[in-house]
């Protein structure tokens, strides 16, 4: 959806229809609300080079906007997958090996802390990213060439990239987190069981 939208704002200007024109419409809305001082998409807007027209400025903050605002709608999507429907409680036992195929809970200790703290670091390291690839494209463009994103093919996947790999990460977070409430929960009732408590 991100390409889609963003290519289809960029594609208005030579081909104009009126899914294009709406969707440039929603896109400038977006980007101008997202665009506050210190947000993701003021700092996207402050890696573009010296020489770049208004027009170019105007293109970048459209498309950060709008690939950072369907970042946040999927977290919420996701969260609320989680939290109001008991994600993945509700689809019966919840096999580790196969949903977490990169995830060893033989080595390292106790998997509980383990889980709790690499799901956080996940989170924090989510919240950080978007802040952090513009700080960084902007230190190394003195010293390396840095990606145009004058040009709107490499414009496009740089957004939708930095947009929804922090996503994934914070996704990441909360799973791990929600698996590991789980574990904790299970144990409890194993434990209430085995001393003869009725369990909760």
């Amino acid at each position: 959806m991100t390409v889609f939208t963003i290519a289809s704002v960029y594609r208005n200007a030579s081909d104009p229809n009126a899914l294009n024109g709406l969707l440039k419409t929603i896109a400038t809305l977006t980007g101008n609300v997202l665009d506050f001082p210190y947000s993701p998409v003021r700092l996207v807007t402050v890696t573009m080079p010296q020489g770049a027209s208004a027009a170019e400025l105007e293109f970048v903050r459209m498309a950060a906007g709008t690939a950072y605002a369907f970042s946040l709608i999927s977290l919420a999507i996701f969260f609320f997958l989680v939290r109001a429907l008991d994600w993945p409680a509700r689809n019966g036992a919840f096999n580790v090996w196969v949903n977490l195929p990169l995830f060893d809970p033989t080595v390292g200790g106790d998997v509980l802390p383990r889980l709790t703290r690499d799901g956080r670091l996940n989170i924090a390291l989510g919240i950080l990213m978007p802040f952090l690839f513009p700080a960084f494209f902007k230190a190394i463009s003195d010293i390396a060439n840095p990606l145009q994103l004058t040009n709107p093919q490499t414009l496009i996947w740089t957004v939708a990239i930095w947009a929804f790999f922090p996503a994934g990460l914070v996704m990441r977070g909360i799973a791990m987190t929600r698996i590991a409430t789980m574990i904790d929960e299970n144990r409890k009732r194993a434990y209430a069981v085995a001393q003869g408590l009725q369990p909760v």
